[in-house]
């Protein structure tokens, strides 16, 4: 029994192994401070990113819980993988919302964001009324900025969605919920998407993905990789990022947590890897940051 046990926990290790470069480099970028700085995510020639929403003196706004108010900037896009000149985006609705957590269409004129409900929803957990997660469309028009702002239609304001990641040929959108039915905290979950216009009905992704803690920050790759956090039992750290092959037929797949330096013993989350699949951005709290949510490129991945 013991040699069949071996055996098989092999092929398991073969099956699902992931294979990571051991000469991934991860450098700490410039831009961050004592402030949050995270979700970068590459369009073209841009990179946006979420951070807090400040004065003019560079201090942190928050709303009226107390509670820090994020949005996108965005910035040229550079060959060492800093991010230099960030400004604001430009966005025809105005006013202090959050605005964070986004992915976009690969023409760049399509943006998924996470923010709050527009009324109170009811927090099913602990009974009080609240202003839950929710994704909103906008659509980019040259001279505008981002318009046409709308709600999801599946978004119930008595539940949380956030962190959308649309799939390489725009045809899925995947991102978390805690709908009746989760799991855990929250799950992953996914929608098809027609022509940014229409979706269809929600669909939560198999119990081998989802576990019975937290899933968040969801994002495919270029050959159709499923990146995502989770604080599940068996990591490196609080929250690290897994991987999940969306090409496998195998049922009994499960999911990878990838090795330092990419995962550490802090909190490391937001998985972006770009088209060429060596390069890309994650965000983490580990040993020796800044103090808040901190940028980190890697490369040779």
């Amino acid at each position: 029994m013991r040699n069949t046990k071996f055996t098989i926990l092999l092929i398991l290790a073969f099956t699902y192994g992931f294979s990571q470069s051991t000469d991934v480099n991860v450098k700490k970028l410039k831009i961050n401070t004592e402030l949050d700085h995270f979700a970068a995510r590459v369009v073209g020639d841009k990179i946006y990113f979420s951070h807090n929403l400040t004065t003019k003196r560079g201090r942190a706004i928050k709303d009226k819980f107390d509670g820090f108010i994020y949005t996108m900037y965005e910035a040229p896009l550079s060959t060492d993988g800093e991010i230099k000149e960030p400004k604001l985006i430009d966005k025809t609705e105005l006013g202090r919302f959050n605005m964070s957590a986004a992915t976009f269409s690969k023409d760049g004129k399509t943006i998924y964001f996470t923010t709050n409900q527009l009324g109170k929803g009811t927090n099913k957990l602990k009974g009080i009324e609240t202003y839950n997660l929710q994704i909103r469309r906008a659509e980019y028009i040259d001279g505008k900025g981002w318009t046409n702002f709308e709600t999801l239609p599946f978004c119930n304001p008595d539940h949380n969605y956030a962190h959308p990641a649309l799939s390489p040929d725009g045809n899925t959108l995947y991102f978390i919920a805690d709908e009746k039915g989760t799991k855990g905290k929250s799950d992953l979950y996914k929608v098809s998407v027609s022509s940014h216009k229409t979706y269809g009905d929600m669909v939560k992704l198999n119990d081998k993905i989802n576990s019975s803690r937290t899933e968040i920050f969801p994002f495919v790759s270029a050959d159709n990789i499923l990146y995502f956090t989770s604080n599940r039992r068996g990591g490196k750290g609080g929250l690290d990022i897994y991987s999940y092959d969306l090409n496998s037929k195998n049922t009994e797949q499960l999911p990878v947590s990838l090795e330092a330096p990419i995962n550490s013993r802090g909190d490391d989350f937001s998985f972006f890897l770009n088209d060429d699949l060596t390069t890309g951005y994650l965000s983490s709290r580990r040993s020796r940051g800044e103090g808040g949510d901190d940028l980190y490129y890697f490369s040779k991945f």
